[in-house]
């Protein structure tokens, strides 16, 4: 394994790795099953601590009186169904206005610009190691890569040349 000088960690461009790193297309059909198995009960279990704060809150705000006004009254039925159908309208035409707007004023304005080339300087510099390093390791089929607690490279190991 190479060892990478521990100065090298302190060069301003070292990258620095989140604490998780969250890869499920690296966990097994069962690990990602079970995963998705105790995340929706978790959802579940959530949602039923949230239904009576969810009840107290349609009470303060009177949605039984949607019922006695609405669907019991056909009269009020078609006048909500009308005072419904003229705020969708008018949301669809704010949304219109917005988005006309947004192309009057970028048209012409093409922001993207393609990624510049990675040189070998920069990844160096990204990595907190030296250009020898890094064109060392390119060369490699393989390799791994050791990282201390902060996600800075301390050495590697190369598996079979290319």
């Amino acid at each position: 394994m190479q060892e990478f000088p521990h100065d090298l960690h302190r060069q301003r461009g070292a990258v620095r790795l989140p604490r998780i790193i969250h890869r499920p297309d690296l966990q097994s059909r069962r690990q990602r099953s079970v995963f998705a198995l105790v995340a929706g009960i978790g959802w579940m279990l959530w949602l039923c601590l949230l239904l009576p704060l969810a009840t107290i809150g349609s009470w303060i705000f009177g949605v039984h009186r949607f019922d006695t006004y609405v669907i019991d009254n056909h009269g009020h039925a078609w006048a909500s169904l009308a005072i419904y159908a003229a705020t969708i309208v008018l949301a669809g035409a704010a949304l219109l206005v917005w988005a006309f707007y947004n192309y009057r004023r970028f048209r012409h304005a093409d922001r993207r610009q393609p990624a510049s080339p990675v040189t070998p300087e920069k990844l160096a510099l990204s990595f907190g190691v030296n250009s020898a390093q890094v064109a060392e390791l390119q060369r490699a089929r393989s390799v791994t890569l050791e990282h201390d607690a902060k996600g800075n490279i301390i050495g590697a190991a190369r598996h079979e040349e290319v």
